[in-house]
């Protein structure tokens, strides 16, 4: 199925529910423009009460594996391939812990993914813009270090055949070895699916949590040998599962 024809039915769906986005959003502008009067637990429960909405208003289940791998400690850095555009809300509904997001600076500035930025922790930053990926670096080291998860999706897009994983980024693995952070690898499939009418539903997509990387596993190596070694290990999990 063609991304066009994936972004038509996004907006039909967001077209039919339009009522509904109407009712969430004056909150989350509201809790955005007044950030002193809400935890970032509240911020945080409200952004995951929207991400619930839209699970079960799009029929999707998730079936989670490798929940035994997920280490206990906090500060990690949750590495996930990338295959369409509710990937972070999957790993938002799977991962057990409070979870911020490496964003597209031009998507953090759309309606809506705006204000959920802003609920949950997360950083933006512009592609092929040398001081905007230096800044968010330096942004992502410091939060590593105060014990605050990320998620980030390495490849930086997606395309039409999932099965073959986009290279890697060198680049998003400066942060965890700057703070000897612990690194998750996590295998998304068949999430490529979700607007496909002709698969059944509840339509499942597959959460792989892998075996994290700790920084005595990378310690003498470069970003980009970790970046090759990441995308390796998720790609052996999308070899075997994906459709």
């Amino acid at each position: 199925m063609k991304r066009n024809n994936h972004s038509r039915i996004l907006r039909l769906a967001i077209l039919k529910n339009l009522k509904t986005i109407i009712r969430y959003y004056p909150k989350m502008v509201y809790m955005c423009r007044h950030p002193k009067k809400y935890t970032r637990e509240e911020t945080y429960a409200y952004g995951m009460k929207i991400v619930d909405y839209f699970m079960k208003k799009c029929d999707l289940a998730i079936e989670v594996h490798g929940k035994e791998n997920i280490p206990n400690e906090k500060g990690l850095f949750v590495c996930a391939n990338h295959q369409e555009k509710f990937d972070a809300i999957v790993l938002w509904k799977s991962f057990p812990q409070k979870l911020g997001v490496i964003v597209d600076g031009f998507a953090a500035r759309r309606h809506f993914i705006r204000e959920m930025c802003k609920l949950v922790n997360s950083i933006a930053l512009l592609k092929n813009d040398m001081k905007s990926m230096m800044v968010a670096v330096n942004q992502l080291t410091e939060e590593l270090k105060n014990k605050i998860n990320y998620m980030i999706f390495p490849e930086g897009r997606y395309e039409d055949d999932c099965k073959q994983l986009l290279p890697f980024s060198g680049g998003s693995f400066k942060s965890p070895l700057k703070a000897n952070a612990i690194i998750l690898p996590v295998a998304l499939i068949n999430s490529n699916h979700v607007f496909d009418k002709k698969m059944p539903k509840p339509y499942v997509i597959q959460v792989h949590y892998l075996k994290p990387l700790y920084p005595k596993d990378f310690k003498n190596m470069r970003s980009l040998e970790i970046a090759t070694l990441v995308q390796s290990r998720i790609q052996e999990t999308v070899d075997k599962y994906q459709i």
